[in-house]
Protein backbone atom coordinates (compact mmCIF):
# COMPACT_ATOMS: atom_id res chain seq x y z
CA UNK A 1 0.00 0.00 0.00
CA UNK A 2 1.43 3.37 -0.94
CA UNK A 3 0.87 6.41 1.19
CA UNK A 4 1.15 10.13 0.80
CA UNK A 5 3.08 11.86 3.59
CA UNK A 6 -0.05 13.86 4.50
CA UNK A 7 -2.60 11.07 4.20
CA UNK A 8 -2.47 7.83 6.15
CA UNK A 9 -5.00 5.02 6.04
CA UNK A 10 -6.25 4.73 9.58
CA UNK A 11 -8.84 2.01 9.19
CA UNK A 12 -10.71 0.09 6.53
CA UNK A 13 -13.34 -1.55 8.75
CA UNK A 14 -15.54 0.04 11.36
CA UNK A 15 -17.42 -1.42 14.29
CA UNK A 16 -20.71 0.43 14.74
CA UNK A 17 -21.01 1.41 18.39
CA UNK A 18 -23.70 3.21 20.39
CA UNK A 19 -24.95 6.27 18.57
CA UNK A 20 -25.09 9.64 20.32
CA UNK A 21 -27.85 11.04 18.16
CA UNK A 22 -31.58 10.59 18.00
CA UNK A 23 -32.80 8.61 14.95
CA UNK A 24 -35.37 11.32 14.13
CA UNK A 25 -32.65 13.97 13.76
CA UNK A 26 -30.43 14.27 10.68
CA UNK A 27 -27.17 12.37 10.87
CA UNK A 28 -24.17 14.61 11.63
CA UNK A 29 -21.67 15.12 8.80
CA UNK A 30 -18.81 16.61 10.85
CA UNK A 31 -17.67 16.82 14.45
CA UNK A 32 -15.03 18.89 16.22
CA UNK A 33 -12.91 16.95 18.68
CA UNK A 34 -10.68 18.56 21.30
CA UNK A 35 -8.26 16.33 23.18
CA UNK A 36 -6.69 17.71 26.34
CA UNK A 37 -4.99 14.49 27.46
CA UNK A 38 -2.90 12.65 24.82
CA UNK A 39 -3.90 9.30 26.36
CA UNK A 40 -7.54 9.88 25.38
CA UNK A 41 -6.85 10.91 21.77
CA UNK A 42 -7.55 7.60 20.05
CA UNK A 43 -10.65 6.89 22.11
CA UNK A 44 -12.18 10.31 21.40
CA UNK A 45 -11.38 10.18 17.68
CA UNK A 46 -12.70 6.61 17.35
CA UNK A 47 -15.90 7.67 19.11
CA UNK A 48 -16.36 10.57 16.66
CA UNK A 49 -15.71 8.26 13.68
CA UNK A 50 -18.28 5.78 15.00
CA UNK A 51 -20.89 8.54 15.27
CA UNK A 52 -20.30 9.51 11.62
CA UNK A 53 -20.31 5.99 10.18
CA UNK A 54 -24.09 5.85 9.51
CA UNK A 55 -23.99 9.13 7.54
CA UNK A 56 -20.90 8.01 5.61
CA UNK A 57 -22.47 4.68 4.69
CA UNK A 58 -25.74 6.35 3.71
CA UNK A 59 -23.83 8.63 1.31
CA UNK A 60 -21.38 5.91 0.21
CA UNK A 61 -18.48 8.11 1.31
CA UNK A 62 -15.55 7.74 3.68
CA UNK A 63 -14.43 9.69 6.74
CA UNK A 64 -11.59 12.20 6.97
CA UNK A 65 -9.88 13.07 10.27
CA UNK A 66 -8.05 16.41 10.05
CA UNK A 67 -5.66 17.56 12.75
CA UNK A 68 -6.07 21.35 12.87
CA UNK A 69 -3.77 22.08 15.79
CA UNK A 70 -2.36 20.32 18.82
CA UNK A 71 -5.29 18.46 20.34
CA UNK A 72 -7.84 19.89 17.86
CA UNK A 73 -9.41 17.76 15.15
CA UNK A 74 -12.24 17.86 12.63
CA UNK A 75 -13.80 14.50 11.80
CA UNK A 76 -16.04 14.65 8.74
CA UNK A 77 -17.77 12.62 6.07
CA UNK A 78 -15.84 13.35 2.86
CA UNK A 79 -16.85 12.58 -0.73
CA UNK A 80 -13.20 12.23 -1.80
CA UNK A 81 -12.59 9.37 0.65
CA UNK A 82 -13.76 5.95 -0.57
CA UNK A 83 -16.66 4.36 1.29
CA UNK A 84 -15.46 2.10 4.13
CA UNK A 85 -12.18 3.99 4.58
CA UNK A 86 -11.02 6.50 7.19
CA UNK A 87 -8.12 8.78 6.27
CA UNK A 88 -6.11 11.03 8.54
CA UNK A 89 -4.70 14.34 7.33
CA UNK A 90 -2.09 16.25 9.27
CA UNK A 91 -1.66 19.86 8.32
CA UNK A 92 1.69 21.38 9.19
CA UNK A 93 1.27 22.98 12.56
CA UNK A 94 3.14 26.26 13.01
CA UNK A 95 4.87 26.81 16.32
CA UNK A 96 4.49 30.19 17.98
Amino acid sequence: MSQNSNLLVASAAFPIMDRDYFPSRPLPLALEVTVEEPEGRDERLNHAVNILIPAALERKQGILVIQRDYGKYIVRVDQEVPCGVTLESRHQILQS
